[in-house]
């Protein structure tokens, strides 16, 4: 211990003299606090047990609280440090394991030769300001190169030399990418790092032969401090890509990290530095190291396009990155904000095919979040998804939207939506959204087996979508089976105990199973959380017809028929409730008025088996005949 000198984020410890310098302040340790220090250094970015600590703080002859007396050594090294356990920078707690100093460390031999061990970094680091009691995420006003080290400090990124031979990477078949953390000055660019992460998530997807986990299930963990093997064994993956952004003026600076889950390993690091225009090109190198890495190759077409992408002006890139994070929100004035950026960033520059497939994406699912014109959104939506096409002709999110649009017009368009979504899905067969659909198209087509295997897919691409497993309960429940069906929705209740479907669609498997008084409970609820679904609407519907409410099912009957008349609800979903009130041949009456319009929506009618108590009617037996395409 004694021939050493560590130096570690601008801080220098001598332990000789028992000192702790930081510029020119100088701190001298306690015995214990100094011991415990020295052990995390001498093994950084590794976890080192309490009980390896009690071995080296203390004589095997020795009787102490040790537990304690680890504790109040932590707490005066961290005092020393300015760090704290709630946001370390430093001292990292592993629960009920031990400790792990985060940073990378130099040793320095006593004489002041530096040696040049693996544990190195690569560049002599710039000695940053003391920091406070209370110290903020990134001091404002310090320079790019002072960020950029802030980043690879903050997230213990270690940079070795290159020695021999590189180590054959393991095969690997599945990743993750953890939100990327905002070290920018500027707290509100936060969803500059979030865009970051999504475009990270979408190259990889689409370059590389793995499972690559969706954005919607990697951002519960943004901020998480929860390890690094529990996050991958909630997703199933192999691998875990973590890093953080920094911004200053116009530029950029992305650290990545990549880290083998099961081990707890540290495999590569990179960082990048960067003009925000050049931003895409950076994605692009940051595909191919990571392919490199885990030992996989990038398609050649995908090589190409990386290499070949143009950049993309500073403004407009950001508004499509404010266009995707209001996108997320999923909330009617969300997609209404993510609509405005993305024509905004069309505005600035009418030829950036992916500002146009943002703006398809958001047209065709507002109507699922609020009641606004059908086939006016879809209209939009399809426009600005051809356009994107014809721009970028290799955007799998345009081809995905041309697809659910000629979903939502089956009986025309059947064939057009089975080519996109082929055509899609070929270009990023990562993209949980795509598979989802897809899935709807195969339960159109009468397909359900491999429609439920489709949804399967989705759910093992975005495995806590609580949409996603509740689209899935509810296709296990049209298949029959139902134990499955109540896994699957009883987990989407879990993640979003604020989803009103899963409890709608537990209420219909209660109904069939024979326990009213449950049924009608879940379909309130439903009702209590999503009230102005009509598809739940139309279920709860059902529900209180079935149970003996006619009243309370004759008032979600008119609110349907209002949405229907305004073109903002499906016509099938009145025929629910109507069926619900032995009223068959009304039901049928709507059916046909349906089958008459271009969009008629028909085809969900398999998503309700109800609809074989009218199987047997010769007007329901010709309506089904005439319509399919």
């Amino acid at each position: 211990m004694r021939s050493k000198i560590y130096r570690f984020a601008g801080f220098e410890l001598r332990p000789a003299e028992s000192e702790l310098r930081n510029g020119n302040s100088c701190l001298r340790l306690q015995e214990k606090p100094l011991l415990l220090l020295t052990a995390l250094l001498d093994q950084p970015q590794t976890l080192v047990t309490r009980e390896q600590l009690r071995r080296r703080m203390w004589d095997s002859r020795t009787y102490v609280d040790y537990e304690q007396g680890i504790n109040v050594a932590v707490k005066k090294v961290r005092d020393a440090l300015g760090d704290s356990a709630e946001n370390p920078r430093f001292i990292e707690t592993v629960a009920k394991k031990g400790y792990r100093m985060i940073p990378p460390v130099e040793f320095i031999a006593a004489a002041g030769e530096e040696t040049q061990e693996a544990l190195s970094t690569s560049a002599a680091a710039p000695v940053l300001p003391a920091p406070s009691a209370h110290p903020p995420r990134v001091l404002a006003g310090w320079g790019l190169a002072v960020l950029a080290f802030a980043l690879a400090t903050a997230l213990g990124v270690r940079f070795f030399h290159a020695r021999g031979e590189r180590r054959r990477p393991e095969p690997v078949s599945s990743l993750a990418v953890l939100p990327l953390r905002n070290l920018s000055p500027d707290p509100g660019q936060d969803y500059f790092a979030d865009g970051i992460t999504e475009e990270l998530i979408t190259d990889l997807a689409q370059s590389l032969p793995l499972r690559v986990i969706s954005r919607t299930s990697v951002m519960r963990y943004k901020g998480t401090s929860e390890p690094v093997a529990r996050i991958a064994g909630d997703l199933g993956v192999q691998v875990i890509i973590e890093g953080a952004v920094a911004r200053s003026g116009d530029r950029v600076t992305v650290t990545v990290q990549l880290i083998d889950a099961a081990k707890d390993r540290h495999l590569w690091a990179r960082q990048f530095d960067r003009k925000v225009e050049d931003i895409l090109s950076v994605e692009g190198e940051l595909s191919e190291e990571i392919a490199t890495q885990i030992g996989v190759a990038l398609d050649s077409d995908r090589r190409a396009k990386l290499s070949n992408s143009r950049p993309v002006a500073p403004k407009v890139y950001e508004l499509c990155l404010l266009g995707r994070y209001f996108w997320n929100k999923r909330t009617p004035a969300g997609l209404a904000k993510s609509i405005e950026y993305f024509q905004q960033a069309i505005q600035y520059d009418p030829n950036y095919a992916p500002a146009y497939a943002g703006l398809a994406n958001s047209y065709e699912i507002l109507p699922m979040y609020d009641s606004v014109g059908l086939d006016e959104n879809f209209a939009k939506a399809r426009g600005a998804a051809q356009r994107a096409v014809e721009l970028d002709e290799t955007l799998a999110d345009a081809h995905s939207a041309i697809a659910l649009v000629a979903l939502n017009y089956w009986r025309t368009e059947s064939k057009e939506a089975e080519r996109e979504f082929n055509r899609s899905l070929a270009l990023n067969p990562n993209d949980a959204n795509a598979h989802h659909w897809f899935a709807y198209y195969l339960v159109f087509s009468g397909d359900l087996d491999r429609a439920v295997a489709e949804m399967e897919r989705a759910r093992q691409l975005d495995p806590l979508s609580a949409i996603t497993n509740a689209d899935e309960g509810h296709l296990l429940y049209v298949a029959g089976r139902n134990d499955e069906a109540i896994i699957r929705l009883r987990q989407a209740i879990e993640l979003a105990p604020d989803l009103g479907q899963p409890h709608a669609t537990l209420s219909w498997i209660e109904l069939a199973e024979g326990h009213s008084s449950d049924a009608l409970a879940e379909a309130r609820r439903g009702l209590e959380l999503d009230s102005n679904n009509p598809r739940t609407i139309a279920e709860a519907g059902y529900v209180f017809a079935r149970t003996g409410r006619a009243a309370d099912a004759r008032k979600l009957l008119m609110h349907l028929n209002g949405l229907v008349s305004r073109d903002a609800s499906s016509p099938i979903y009145p025929a629910v409730i109507l069926i619900g009130l032995g009223e068959r041949s009304r039901a049928i009456d709507v059916l046909e008025e349906a089958g008459k319009t271009r969009y008629g929506g028909l085809q969900g009618i398999v998503q309700w088996p109800v609809f074989d108590q009218l199987k047997n009617d010769p007007r329901y037996q010709r309506l089904m005949r005439d319509w399919r395409p």
